[in-house]
């Protein structure tokens, strides 16, 4: 494969025109459009939702200097949505796939996520506090899913550039409702949840939020299952106007038995085989590729949230919030990794494994992460002389610990007959001769261990002058500590690891609003990345004293609300530039060359994306988005990598949905497509695999049988579109889901 060099200058052109067309062509429809007569909509059961989770955020959605993209309730409801990933493939420009190396397979203990072209797994946040890593985020205690993108040091922390995710827990209120829910389609899955929200007094309130789920053989092979338990517990106490007290508890349990990937046939693999290099056929998929009873996923995770909110007087509130997490985590999960010629010492071929599986090849987790943090944040509205400030200022305290315990596969493997292998192998064309295992893990003590304390304290403050102009500038400053022991496969365990430094992040934006629906904003913003980000140090020492990586995002867009401001239509330019450390050799004299530590390169994200979501009629919705994406390495300490494009950054993608609700409100139809212009999947100076353009379309039906029941059937990749969502350079690759039916029903109390 070879590299290319994408000339974006049309397309700038594209997005400079269109930016700056929306305002003038929103303004003349304005007027006809706000003469509509739009009824009451519920922001519950609307697609546009008024304002982030996030209190630093303080403006409407509409009026905040930054792409912020909202999943509500209804449009997950609607998609029959239940996980993270799923609920992200409506934002364009986002990812969920391609995380680290060469990939590594979709199915794991995380999710992975990928914002604009930079790795965001670090940065996912529940209610504005960081989430503790290690889990897959189901959805049933969440009421809203929000992508911020963009640098956002200042807004969250230690951050990678491309931006952050906000999960909005379904908090207890001073009211009675309740509903059970069940689903299954055809991967098998069975789901069930029930969500109880009861007024104790009339100040006391508690909620409940359930989950049971399990199958989803998603290829048929027989042994692909997913077994999760829920508990979200809330707790809402108001000890008088002024005060509240709220408690959340949440605790999952998840037993799995996941598929890492299926067979990529390399050159060495298709020489072997007679087969065609690339993605094994998918008449194959349908097969398991790894040994029967071996493989398993086991995490529990659990939290505990303690939120009072104070408000002293009309211009100054108080918000404290309180965090303690934990995460375990152990999993086998085989990779279909092809064997290779096995010669003697006098190189005399001793036999050829190049056209099999090596059964022993696996990926081994047993991991432990705590997380504590505590935030105060005060809230101050004022107005003076015609300036009004919306002000938060805080400070925030939190440490985090993993520890990846080393781990040894104690396997054997035996034939059909009971004889024990030496060299177990699965022909991927011919898999009737099952091998059985015995044994399971245990560790050894080669134990990585990151230990990272952080003290941080921001401000934000939106200042409005007069009736047309609106600065946002905000800032942080973060003293950070990690420490801890690290295992190489070359250095051995090296304990004592230490990197230490306090770092200032900072943005600010301008905006100028035309009218009551319409604003034009310039934003800048940057983020700081120090050592040990993924609670992990290197194994060499003086690598974990370089300076955090900064990455700096400019954005110029434009947001306009239309439809008696039920309809948001948004467009932006954006570029993000981050600065890469790492270690490189430099020549001090002839033969001689010296280590150094520093600044090695520049990686570079730019583009465009248009946005709308919220009603186009009184029964019509739309949530839509497009980005279009160009990534490169443009400096590097190796110029092989110059040119080079970075993971999980398509440049096209676009997501549509319509839902049309008609027959007095009983009926509710949808349908929508999501596009992907392709991924080139990048390691060391190489372009692998190269994934071509697709487009998945997805429908639904649902009918109001009455005011408490409801009935859904949703079609998701109707058409069974085959493309591939994950590659491995170590011979594996995950495909995207097939077609699937689920019916779905809701009863309210």
């Amino acid at each position: 494969m070879h590299k290319t060099h994408k000339n974006i200058f049309n397309k700038n052109q594209l997005a400079v025109t269109v930016a700056f067309c929306i305002p003038f062509m929103a303004s003349a429809e304005v007027a006809e459009l706000a003469v509509t007569e739009a009824k009451a909509v519920n922001e519950e059961e609307s697609y546009k939702i008024e304002r982030s989770a996030n209190i630093k955020l303080t403006q409407p959605v509409a009026n905040t200097p930054r792409t912020v993209n909202v999943l509500s309730s209804q449009i997950l409801e609607d998609q029959g949505v239940t996980s993270l990933n799923d609920a992200l493939r409506n934002v364009a420009g986002v990812s969920t796939f391609g995380g680290g190396e060469g990939g590594g397979g979709v199915v794991s203990a995380s999710d992975k996520v990928s914002i604009r072209g930079f790795d965001a797994a670090s940065n996912i946040y529940i209610d504005g506090m960081r989430d503790i890593a290690g889990y897959s985020r189901d959805l049933f205690n969440y009421e809203q899913v929000e992508v911020i993108k963009g640098s956002s040091s200042s807004l969250d922390g230690r951050s990678t550039g491309g931006g952050s995710l906000n999960l909005s827990t379904k908090r207890a209120r001073l009211d009675d409702f309740a509903s059970v829910s069940g689903q299954a389609d055809s991967f098998g899955t069975l789901r069930a949840t029930a969500d109880v929200n009861h007024q104790l007094t009339e100040s006391t309130a508690a909620r409940i939020n359930l989950l049971a789920t399990d199958g989803g053989d998603t290829f048929d092979n027989g042994e692909e299952n997913y077994q999760t338990l829920g508990l979200g517990f809330s707790a809402l106490h108001q000890v008088n106007q002024q005060t509240d007290i709220t408690l959340d508890v949440f605790l999952m349990e998840q037993d799995n038995t996941p598929v890492m990937g299926l067979p990529f046939l390399t050159e060495a693999a298709a020489n072997a085989t007679g087969e065609s290099e690339g993605p094994i056929n998918s008449s194959y998929w349908d097969q398991y590729f790894s040994v029967k009873g071996r493989d398993f996923e086991e995490v529990s995770t659990q939290m505990v949230t303690f939120t009072i909110n104070h408000q002293i007087n009309d211009t100054v509130s108080l918000r404290s919030q309180t965090r303690y997490g934990s995460n375990d985590k152990q999993s086998v999960l085989g990779r279909p990794w092809w064997g290779s010629e096995v010669y003697d010492d006098n190189d005399v071929l001793i036999r050829d494994e190049s056209g099999l599986l090596n059964a022993t090849r696996l990926q081994a987790l047993d991991q432990k992460t705590d997380l504590f943090v505590t935030q105060l944040d005060a809230l101050f509205s004022f107005e003076n002389n015609n300036i009004s400030h919306d002000l938060v200022v805080g400070v925030e305290y939190a440490n985090e610990e993993k520890t990846s315990f080393g781990v040894d596969a104690n396997y054997s493997y035996f034939d059909s007959n009971g004889n024990e292998l030496d060299n177990p192998t699965l022909d991927p064309f011919n898999l009737n001769n099952q091998i059985s295992v015995r044994g399971g893990l245990s560790r050894n003590g080669a134990d990585t261990i990151g230990d990272a304390t952080t003290f941080g304290i921001y401000a934000f403050d939106t200042i409005k002058i007069g009736q047309q102009w609106q600065i946002d500038v905000n800032a942080r400053y973060d003293d950070y500590e990690i420490t801890g022991d690290s295992y190489g496969r070359r250095t051995g365990l090296v304990t004592g690891l230490k990197a230490d430094d306090g770092y200032f992040s900072y943005g600010a934006a301008v905006s100028y609003l035309i009218n009551d629906n319409g604003n034009i904003y310039l934003s800048y913003s940057d983020a700081q990345q120090p050592p040990g980000t993924s609670l992990a140090l290197s194994t060499t020492a003086e690598e974990n004293a370089i300076e955090p990586e900064n990455a700096t995002t400019i954005e110029l867009g434009t947001k306009w609300e239309l439809m008696d401001q039920r309809l948001l239509l948004t467009a932006a330019i954006f570029s993000t530039t981050k600065d890469v450390t790492d270690s490189y050799d430099i020549e001090v004299s002839e033969g001689t060359t010296q280590t150094i530590y520093g600044t090695s390169g520049e990686q570079k994200a730019s583009g465009f994306e248009l946005g709308a979501i919220g009603q186009l009629t009184d029964s019509l919705s739309i949530s839509a988005n497009y980005v279009n994406l160009d990534t490169e390495i443009s400096q590097s300490s190796d110029p092989d990598d110059i040119g080079d494009g970075l993971q999980a950054a398509p440049e096209d993608t676009a997501s549509l949905w319509l839902s049309y609700t008609g027959l007095q409100d009983k009926l509710n139809v949808g349908g929508g497509l999501n596009y992907n212009s392709g991924e080139t999947y990048w390691r060391q100076n190489y372009a692998y695999f190269t994934v071509d353009s697709y487009t998945t379309a997805f429908l639904m039906a649902s009918y109001q049988v009455n005011e408490q029941l409801k009935v859904q059937v949703n079609i998701d990749n109707l058409t069974d579109e085959e493309y591939v969502t994950d590659y491995s350079a170590k011979g594996h690759f995950r495909p995207g889901d097939p077609q699937n039916f689920s019916i779905f029903a809701k009863y309210d109390f």
